[in-house]
């Protein structure tokens, strides 16, 4: 959930200095100065999940967001998660609040470097409700081609998680036979991440002496594994029209390396191959 609202306002800051580059001409040669902004969202996404990994409910989800970013770069944002499902109407779960630096823009690179707090409600029904905190970076090279994507991070609970996210894009901004001030971005993308799970693992271990059972106890080992956790596939297609920006982003994501605990159903991880949408609409000021 958080990572796909982080991934659309990703997508809005990459393609908005884009357009307006676009719209200074092709005899522009300096870009606009960096100034304060706020923006405002509301986001809906039909299927909740983390990597792939889901609740028993087929939970949805609508998180209003706010966020401030200085002309210095820094920023700071909260995205606020209500969740609805077959078992309860839409309600107040918990709250995410993010701050960083968003690096300056140039040609080809930018990236961010950020910190999230988690504030979740006592026995969320959210998958990731463990998580307490994650701090990481993403940086993306731009180019008419193909846009390459990478990122790092830590994601803190009872014990540290690391993470890593590679992906692939093509942004397309379409501005002609629109409106002054307006634009549509596609960006058809491909990513992969990965990172560990860790978890405890308990065994019944029997000792022999001469092929003859003596003794057996449980052992428990802690396991620290670094998988690929899922591909995701989308298409995000974002409207800017002046201050005001929409977007519809379905995506299909395949989750891998499911945890499994032998014996005990109720730790195994729940996940499937999916297909859902997220819906945004928001300002810019």
């Amino acid at each position: 959930m958080k990572r796909i609202i982080t991934k659309w306002l990703w997508l809005m800051a990459i393609s908005l200095p884009v357009f307006s580059r676009a719209q200074e001409g092709p005899s522009a040669g300096s870009k606009q100065a960096p100034k304060n902004e706020f923006n405002a969202a509301i986001n809906y996404q039909s299927y909740l999940h983390y990597f792939g990994r889901t609740d028993s409910l087929k939970s949805s989800g609508i998180f209003p967001t706010v966020g401030f970013r200085h002309k210095s770069g820094l920023y700071a944002q909260g995205n606020f998660i209500f969740v609805q499902n077959s078992a309860q109407p839409t309600t107040y779960t918990g709250a995410t609040v993010e701050g960083g630096y968003r690096f300056p823009q140039s040609d080809h690179f930018s990236g961010n470097i950020f910190y999230t707090q988690f504030l979740y409600k006592d026995k969320s029904a959210l998958v990731q409700s463990a998580l307490k905190s994650q701090t990481g970076i993403n940086l993306a090279y731009t180019n008419k081609i193909l846009n390459i994507n990478v990122g790092g991070d830590l994601k803190f609970s009872d014990k540290t998680d690391v993470g890593a996210t590679f992906g692939l894009d093509h942004l397309f901004i379409i501005t002609k036979g629109m409106m002054k001030n307006s634009a549509i971005a596609i960006d058809p993308s491909i990513y992969a991440y990965a990172g560990t799970q860790q978890f405890s693992n308990t065994y019944l271990q029997k000792e022999n002496v001469f092929g003859f059972p003596v003794s057996q106890q449980n052992v428990t080992e802690h396991v620290t594994q670094f998988n690929i956790l899922s591909y995701e596939a989308s298409m995000p297609v974002v409207l800017v029209v002046g201050k005001f920006n929409a977007a519809v982003i379905p995506a299909y994501v395949m989750p891998q390396n499911l945890a499994t605990v032998a014996g005990r159903p109720d730790l195994t991880e729940r996940g499937q191959n999916m297909f859902y949408v997220t819906v945004s609409a928001g300002i810019r000021l």
